[in-house]
């Protein structure tokens, strides 16, 4: 089981470039009722539009020592528990970034307002 909030690597399309680290969104009744878990890519690549929100490594329970990070807030996954490829990264965003992420893909990714 993973959890919310959790950084793990999972698959993404080809196109996106594989695998990629990605944090887990959904709480835990939804992996426990459907086996799967929603989750958004994350990515060393700065694309600095109104999908990007930065992660800085203080953010995070331990540093991911990368000059960049970002979730790409559109892209989002929905997961079976069994194909994560590992959780080596041990490592979990705060509870504050975590809700501002939660807003930042609602305000990007889900709002009815023109862009």
């Amino acid at each position: 089981m993973v959890y919310q909030r959790d950084i793990v690597e999972v698959i993404f399309d080809d196109e996106f470039g594989g695998n990629h680290p990605a944090i887990v969104l959904s709480n835990k009744l939804v992996q426990e009722t459907e086996g799967y878990f929603v989750c958004v890519m994350m990515t060393s690549s700065d694309f600095d539009d109104e999908f990007s929100f930065v992660i800085e490594d203080d953010m995070l329970t331990k540093p991911l020592n990368r000059d960049h990070c970002e979730a790409r807030c559109h892209l989002i996954n929905f997961v079976p528990i069994d194909t994560i490829i590992s959780n080596k990264h041990r490592n979990q965003i705060k509870i504050g970034p975590f809700k501002k992420l939660i807003q930042k893909i609602n305000n990007s990714t889900f709002s009815t307002d023109e862009l």
